[in-house]
């Protein structure tokens, strides 16, 4: 019986009742009615430091408002990590003993959306939203969450994050003044390695000792190198089209990017030390990374030495470095939120939290005190962000390096490709291949040629026996080989 016809029925119950006291002279007082509990919608998600607090604040903020007008109660659970996060939906899924039931709304990648989704558990979104509602959003970001097809949405949009490069300002300014290094080189990826050359030879000659120049740069997240500076020349590695996958991994590509980071890493020109690339600047090991907009509350404001010694710093933050004479590209990430299917009136309530969560304001004040980007096109414009600021300034806890990453992401999302790879079988086994393999043999070879450098030979002695044609014929048939193999066991 539909909800309509269910309400008619009450109507003309009511009536009959009023008809039949009335007639009867009954003054006996009708019955309070009986107090609805509101209905509860409980979000996994993985917000830590000022994201979760932030998050946190907000789902209160529904509650006390919203939600007490709707009769919706929100709440938020925190998993802790990405991969616990992972490792409980998961659980839940196996209906493993001890497991908790799956929640109203998950935040969740890709990949673990296409799990859910091919498990059979994920509502679609687009029947709680009419057109002009997802018309408002940023196109690439609803086009993410459309596994199957257009008319179906799986995963929604709260917040997103791209790449960014910054620069350890105060430190770069005495090598630029000797050597004349320009920060237009920060805009391609080949100026970014004439870069990290001059500096470590600036940084080599201002000591005695040979071979001890310093790395410039290091990046996040390596396999949004291969991905995005792959399609930047015009190839998308992993291509899905009506749920078939094409594998285009072009050799000549792969050669320039391998020029691109392998060739100076092995130099010395690059390195990677810590976790996080930010962590390097913080000890003064590099001068310059790429890492997410939504890192940016992580940027340094001192360097401290392995001496013990420090400084303060001032970063800058500028627009993901292209190859040249590319058009530009950069990666689209951050978790959406996946609604778990459930009944009409839990899906129908999960839907009025979102709605309200992405509304311009709201979303806006969760992208400043995050670090990430709104979702809504409305919200990607600077003006409106600069207003709300001035408006509500007192309201945010924001640094002027957040504004300018905020500035920075948002320039990226109007005026570049915005890209992230549809999710597949194998999928995340492809990413991992991409992720590690130039990456771990840049780093094993780096080691290989230091000790080199340690027997007595000179650097580009020692250099030379990596940079070479044959090796990098040898990595890119082995990795092609395991790309190819995953296709394979997962039949595309």
């Amino acid at each position: 019986m539909n909800r309509l016809r269910m309400k008619m029925l009450k109507g003309t119950t009511a009536l009959a009742c009023a008809l039949i006291l009335g007639l009867t002279g009954c003054s006996s007082a009708q019955p309070e009615p009986e107090k609805k509990e509101p209905v509860n919608v409980t979000v996994w998600h993985y917000y830590n430091g000022m994201q979760k607090e932030t998050f946190d604040s907000m789902v209160e903020e529904f509650n006390e408002n919203v939600g007490k007008e709707n009769g919706i109660h929100v709440e938020a659970v925190s998993k802790g990590t990405i991969k616990q996060l992972v490792s409980a939906v998961r659980d839940s899924l196996a209906g493993k003993v001890g497991a908790e039931n799956l929640p109203s709304l998950l935040a969740a990648y890709s990949d673990m959306a296409y799990e859910v989704e091919q498990a059979g558990k994920a509502a679609d979104l687009a029947q709680l939203f009419t057109a002009e509602e997802l018309s408002e959003y940023m196109d690439s970001y609803i086009e993410e969450g459309q596994f199957s097809n257009d008319q179906e949405l799986k995963l929604f949009p709260i917040a997103k994050s791209t790449e960014l490069f910054a620069v350890n300002w105060t430190d770069w300014e005495p090598f630029a003044q000797e050597t004349g290094a320009a920060e237009d080189d920060f805009a391609t990826w080949e100026g970014i390695t004439r870069l990290s050359e001059a500096y470590y030879n600036w940084t080599d000659a201002r000591t005695e000792t040979p071979n001890d120049g310093k790395a410039f740069f290091g990046r996040d997240a390596f396999a949004n190198y291969i991905i995005i500076g792959s399609l930047q020349l015009g190839h998308e590695i992993t291509k899905v089209e009506n749920g078939k996958v094409t594998l285009d991994f072009d050799k000549a590509t792969m050669r320039r990017l391998w020029d691109n980071y392998y060739v100076p890493y092995v130099n010395g020109y690059f390195a990677a030390y810590g976790k996080f690339r930010s962590d390097d600047v913080k000890t003064g090991d590099l001068l310059a990374f790429v890492g997410s907009n939504s890192g940016v509350t992580y940027l340094p404001s001192t360097v401290t030495y392995e001496d013990g010694s420090s400084h303060e710093i001032e970063s800058r933050i500028y627009p993901l470095p292209n190859f040249e004479g590319t058009s530009p590209c950069a990666v689209q990430q951050g978790a959406g939120i996946l609604m778990l299917s459930g009944s009409e009136e839990q899906e129908e309530a999960a839907a009025t939290f979102l709605k309200w969560f992405t509304d311009v304001h709201q979303n806006l004040e969760f992208a400043i005190n995050s670090g990430y980007l709104p979702v809504k096109k409305a919200a990607n414009d600077w003006a409106i962000v600069d207003k709300e600021l001035q408006d509500h300034g007192s309201h945010y806890q924001v640094t002027d390096l957040m504004k300018t990453s905020l500035e920075s992401g948002i320039d990226i999302v109007n005026n570049y490709r915005l890209y992230t790879a549809k999710p597949f079988a194998g999928g995340a086994e492809v990413r991992n291949i991409l992720d590690t393999t130039m990456n771990q043999k840049a780093q094993d070879d780096r080691k290989a040629a230091v000790e080199l450098m340690a027997g007595g030979i000179s650097r580009e002695e020692a250099v030379s026996h990596f940079d070479t044609d044959e090796n990098f014929d040898e990595w890119y048939e082995d990795t092609r080989k395991q790309l190819e193999s995953v296709g394979e066991k997962y039949g595309w």
